[in-house]
């Protein structure tokens, strides 16, 4: 029973990081803090290259541990949605992911050369754009979610966040490995297999393969025969390599291929005739296709007294999307709009490198810099018209733009560079064994230039710099070995950049300001009862200038990002987990509150009120004709205030509970666990009206596992979603073609039994 008791501590263990507010990737040694009592863990802090004990750093990151991913089947980004308090991530047209953190981040239109508001990292290397989040989690040690503006020592600068996946990494001297497969309802099977393997005493590979495939949630009746949405049929590998050079040096390398070829995503209008959620009236079928390789190197070498790292990252993405722009059928929408091509590509150099002191200096400190190269090209071909026999096939991209066809609606071909590069300094003043002082500061250079060209006319070339100083500062104080307080204040920054569509607009620009928060937290967090409850809370705000938005323009298909002067958005978050009956139960909870308003005078364009301007401008004979100078007036002159209301994305409540229960049998273990996840109403949109009110919902979601003793092997269920609730993840309002608001809904019930087999 003691291997027994062990494996139980372990599982305890990952249970108890995605209650903690900080971010975790185990320390190989002990802590040598000696007021850290010794049943607590001690960790790195990946986000700013510090070693500190779990409940001991000044900032809010959440961990996602691997163990507790495979039991709640988080396979996307979309699935972190509960689990880590204050993040939000929902599709925005089905591929492009619209991630915030405290309602920070981006709500990106079909614009491939817009920045995140919450930076992706995978193993460190900065991942340019969120249609990566795709690729889903493979072979995952944790998560690490850190909240509020990044702008110092790690990785490129963001405004609401960071979200930095961890991969497994090799293990020198053992051979070991695993075979996994699950099976489920709509037909899911997962496989995957992974392998560690020695070569020498310094050198070990370790290579993972998945392949994933299940039927759609969802289906499309207007097409003949029926069509599957929001399917999946996709293969994930990865193969790291760790050298140990040294006792001092270590050489890791990672190469990952990503392959997906499916049905596109259910997107249902929210005037869809068909009353069924599942069910969506569309006539065109939608498609998706994404090929991704990303290559890493890292490089840690300990030198006297400090430590050098170099990050290295090749990325190569590839994706191509088809689908139904007015989400309906010709004979209900009475007329069609199909967008045959969304073509996106991109190819990106990043290298940070970074000189960080030991720790239990009096003054600890790190000095680095990260340099990006990006080159991104963009095609699109959308098609509108009343004849179900029109042509809509994909044009060459060197079409003589005076042979179009009648019913192409927009085409746009645009290519685009992006140069960044950042140096950065942070340090760490231990005033006292009590208190410390960090501080930190970052200039950030960003550059952008390219060609856009619509309708093949002749392209025009487009420039844009940008430059802005971050940092923050930060102090903590430990009021015992059980309890501490910290406040911080920091700056975080999003570039600007290029709205490629707007080179007809009349009102959009076709460069986008940057984006500037300005962060105020206080925050606690305490072990209480002899550890055996951990409380975590935290209060903040954030001072938004120039924030960036979907702008509309009276010209159709010519808006893009534009930005709002000034925006307020403040909260609470509290996290908790407390350890009961000789720690054979654990309860959890997170929760999170956000508010916000927009405290100044501003005129924007809703497209819904532009689209019945210019309805009304030609029923009264105000415009000869659609697409005339009047009708463009006409639309232009909807435009309403903004002022007092709030930002996207702030549900006034939103988290998760959960129990899990431990039972000891005579020849194993069982692991159980019910949790109950919750988001509160919010708002889609800058405009708050009634079509932007997406309402609240709560998902049940349940685990049972048994590990038998003195075995390779383990069994176990997931279900999640268990009432099989139809809840909206999210409301989009789609700023180009038809205008067509949709909803995506939450995965339905799914049940998954899955086996796994350790050699």
């Amino acid at each position: 029973m003691q291997e027994l008791h062990f494996r139980k501590t372990l599982i305890q263990s990952a249970l108890l990081s995605i209650f903690c507010s900080t971010s975790v990737a185990f320390a190989a040694e002990d802590a040598e803090d000696k007021k850290v009592p010794d049943d607590v863990e001690t960790v790195t802090i990946t986000v700013d290259q510090r070693r500190v004990n779990l409940q001991d750093a000044p900032l809010s990151v959440t961990a996602v541990n691997g163990e507790l991913m495979e039991q709640a089947n988080i396979t996307d980004a979309t699935d972190l949605n509960g689990y880590v308090p204050g993040l939000q991530i929902n599709k925005s047209g089905g591929s492009e992911r619209m991630v915030s953190i405290r309602g920070v981040g981006s709500q990106t239109p079909e614009n491939f050369f817009s920045n995140p508001g919450v930076s992706f990292h995978m193993d460190g290397a900065y991942i340019t754009n969120n249609i990566a989040l795709n690729m889903g989690f493979l072979d995952v040690e944790h998560i690490e979610v850190q909240r509020g503006p990044q702008g110092t020592a790690f990785g490129a600068a963001s405004t609401g966040g960071t979200l930095n996946v961890i991969s497994k990494k090799p293990v020198l001297g053992e051979f070991f490995g695993e075979v996994q497969a699950g099976f489920g309802n709509y037909n899911y099977n997962q496989g995957q297999v992974a392998v560690n393997l020695p070569l020498g005493d310094d050198f070990a590979i370790r290579a993972v393969a998945q392949t994933t495939s299940h039927d759609g949630y969802a289906e499309s009746n207007g097409i003949p025969g029926g069509y599957e949405l929001d399917d999946a049929n996709n293969d994930n590998s990865r193969v790291s390599a760790k050298w140990q050079a040294s006792d001092d040096l270590s050489v890791v390398f990672i190469a990952q291929h990503y392959d997906a070829h499916n049905n596109g995503a259910a997107l249902k209008a929210i005037d869809d005739p068909n009353s069924d959620p599942r069910v969506v009236s569309q006539d065109f079928p939608a498609k998706f296709d994404m090929t991704m390789d990303v290559t890493s190197a890292i490089v840690t070498w300990q030198l006297s007294g400090m430590t050098f790292k170099s990050i290295t990252s090749y990325q190569n993405m590839d994706h191509a999307q088809s689908f139904d722009a007015d989400r309906s059928t010709i004979d209900n929408f009475g007329g069609y709009d199909h967008v045959t091509t969304w073509a996106t590509s991109a190819e990106t150099v990043m290298q940070e490198i970074s000189l960080s002191s030991d720790p239990g200096r009096f003054f600890e400190w790190v000095i680095g810099g990260i340099y990006l190269n990006s080159n991104s090209d963009q095609y699109v071909n959308e098609y509108a018209g009343t004849d179900p026999d029109d042509v809509t096939s994909v044009l060459p991209a060197d079409t003589d733009p005076s042979s179009l066809p009648a019913n192409l609606s927009y085409a746009e071909n645009s290519s685009l560079e992006r140069t960044s590069w950042a140096p950065f300094l942070q340090g760490t003043l231990n005033v006292t064994d009590d208190m410390q002082i960090i501080a930190g500061i970052r200039y950030n250079d960003d550059s952008f230039e390219g060609l856009s060209s619509t309708y093949y006319a002749t392209p025009s070339p487009k420039k844009f710099d940008t430059d802005e100083v971050t940092g923050k500062v930060a102090v903590n104080y430990t009021l015992s070995s059980n309890n501490m307080v910290y406040t911080s204040l920091s700056r975080g920054y999003k570039p600007g950049g290029i709205n490629s569509g707007a080179v007809n607009a009349m009102v959009v620009s076709t460069t986008i300001e940057p984006e500037i928060v300005d962060a105020f937290e206080v925050g606690s967090k305490n072990q209480l009862l002899d550890n055996k409850l951990k409380l975590n809370v935290s209060a903040f705000y954030y001072k938004y200038k120039d924030m960036q938005y979907i702008q509309e323009d009276p010209i159709p298909y010519s808006g893009g990002l534009g930005n709002i002067p000034e925006a307020n958005i403040w909260g609470i978050e509290a996290e908790a987990s407390w350890w009961l009956f000789n720690d054979s139960v654990q309860l959890g909870i997170n929760a999170t509150s956000l508010h916000g308003e927009y405290p100044m005078e501003y005129y924007a364009l809703d497209r819904r009120e532009a689209d019945a301007a210019g309805a009304a401008a030609l029923a009264n004979g105000d415009a000869p004709y659609a697409w005339s100078y009047e009708w463009f007036v006409a639309r232009g002159s909807a435009t309403v205030n903004v002022e007092g209301n709030t930002p996207p994305n702030l549900p006034k409540l939103a988290g998760g509970i959960n129990a899990t229960w431990f039972g000891e049998l005579e020849d194993g273990l069982i692991t159980a666990r019910i949790e109950y996840l919750y988001r509160g109403d919010y708002s889609a949109r800058i405009f708050s009206t009634d079509v932007d009110q997406v309402n609240s919902y709560g998902l049940v979601n349940m685990f049972l596992q048994y590990e038998p003793d003195d075995a390779n092997w383990k069994a176990w269920i997931t279900a999640t979603n268990l009432t099989d609730k139809a809840a909206i993840a999210g409301r989009f309002v789609d700023p180009y073609g038809s205008g067509v608001v949709s909803d995506e809904y939450v995965a339905p019930r799914q049940v998954i039994a899955n086996f796994s087999y350790n050699f």
